[in-house]
């Protein structure tokens, strides 16, 4: 008896609630159908979702509107935060419990919805909610929802906004250097084409991966840069020995949070460089074990020429000047390739002191402007390094030149070999501290 007081005492309080937030003269149905239906039922309502309740007088169901939860009305959204999450707190109502419908439009009358949800099954915990389909970016939407209790269809919570931002995408980037099947030496430097785009990109970066196995179960490095002018390179800081490696790249714009598909893989063959293990044409024999007293500080390309610079090339402790006919020098540019996996070195340019850097020459013509007599240079006559190809940079004191004996330098000192992507097309400048590559753009 005590229970059914209680039932009885609660239908009492809810037909309470229902009668004063009611419009006078309310009409009968026998259909079980509330006005929300547009059906000719009978109905009380009214335009406050607190008092958006609706009671069917031949069953004496009652239902509330529900209330919309989140999102905020108003709130903005990235496109790649989706998939949304509609919430609702639960309708109160005297019948079984409900089940709602979830509306999504993107005009505030719902004339066009692109989403319709019914039938879902009311939640725990006094909320019930629903994952939205991905949506169109670059739009404001409006959402609504409503209660069905036992036949009887509730009225529709005010609705609310929310706005997608535009979609990002960004495609697979497409790796440039070293290019697959190719041999590396030396610094380990990798170049990426940067991605084709489209969205409010803002600040992209590109994480480089190596490792030594195609499925890359074990990563040698992961290394994160910022996007750099029309390509993006970075040489990672890690020690490889002889073999073979892959790579990749992704792209992510930091804004969004939107990644783009990984790259492709592309393997190189790795043969680590020893100068004592490199064959001197024309230059000093004993090159290897000269002292090593000076770093080499930048390199720049140009389409006529190609700068070499490097600590000791003028200042104080400048390296001191060579008799060389009527004149002086101070040093000889030299350069190192690997032709069929071994390398090659030969110090070819002759600089006195405070000689314009531009005289190195023209970076798609050393084949036959530094290495064009095939009695001097052999193995490396008529070389040109291709376009990306690792190539080492050196300076030697003194006049080292057709000079295999190396007595035409008083000090025997050379600096490290410093290792570029070799650039025909005149495109590249690259930063040393200490001889380790700190800086490409």
């Amino acid at each position: 008896m005590k229970k059914s007081a209680i039932v009885v005492s609660t239908a009492v309080l809810i037909a309470a609630s229902i009668a004063c937030s009611s419009p006078s003269g309310p009409s009968g149905s026998a259909s079980g159908t509330s006005a929300a239906s547009g059906g000719g039922t009978s109905t009380t309502a009214s335009n406050v979702d607190a008092d958006k309740v609706v009671t069917d007088r031949l069953s004496g169901v009652s239902l509330t509107a529900p209330k919309l939860s989140t999102p905020n009305d108003g709130q903005n959204f990235k496109y790649a935060e989706q998939p949304l999450t509609l919430v609702v707190k639960n309708a109160a109502a005297t019948g079984g419990a409900p089940t709602y419908t979830f509306q999504v439009a993107t005009d505030a009358a719902f004339s066009s919805p692109v989403v319709s949800q019914e039938g879902v099954p009311q939640g725990a915990n006094g909320s019930t909610s629903v994952v939205l389909p991905k949506l169109a970016g670059a739009k404001t939407y409006f959402w609504r929802a409503r209660a069905t209790s036992s036949g009887t269809v509730g009225l529709f919570a005010t609705a609310r906004s929310f706005n997608v931002g535009p979609e990002v995408v960004l495609q697979a980037p497409v790796l440039a250097s070293p290019g697959s099947g190719a041999s590396v030496s030396g610094t380990v430097s990798f170049t990426v084409n940067n991605v084709q785009r489209s969205g409010p990109v803002t600040a992209i970066t590109y994480r480089f991966d190596l490792t030594d196995t195609a499925s890359f179960s074990h990563v040698l490095s992961s290394t994160t840069v910022a996007e750099q002018p029309g390509t993006t390179s970075v040489a990672p800081n890690v020690n490889l020995g002889a073999g073979t490696y892959y790579w990749r790249v992704q792209a992510t714009d930091n804004g969004s949070g939107v990644s783009s598909p990984l790259s492709g893989i592309s393997s190189f063959n790795y043969q680590p460089f020893s100068l004592a293990q490199a064959k001197m044409v024309s230059s000093p024999q004993d090159f290897a074990s000269w002292a090593e007293t000076a770093k080499i500080t930048s390199v720049t390309f140009f389409p006529d020429s190609f700068w070499v610079d490097f600590d000791r090339r003028t200042g104080p402790d400048r390296w001191i000047d060579t008799p060389f006919g009527d004149g002086s020098l101070e040093y000889t540019l030299g350069m190192c390739v690997n032709i069929g996996g071994q390398w090659y070195c030969s110090a070819v340019v002759q600089f006195w002191f405070e000689r314009d850097l531009g005289a190195s020459g023209i970076p798609g013509n050393v084949s036959f402007e530094w290495f064009y007599d095939p009695i001097r240079w052999g193995p490396m006559a008529f070389y040109q390094p291709q376009e990306g190809e690792i190539v080492g940079l050196f300076a030697c004191a003194g006049n080292c030149r057709n000079n295999d004996a190396g007595d035409r330098s008083y000090i025997k000192e050379r600096t490290n070999v410093a290792f570029v992507p070799w650039s025909n097309s005149g495109n590249g400048s690259y930063t040393f501290s200490k001889g380790m590559r700190v800086k490409l753009k």
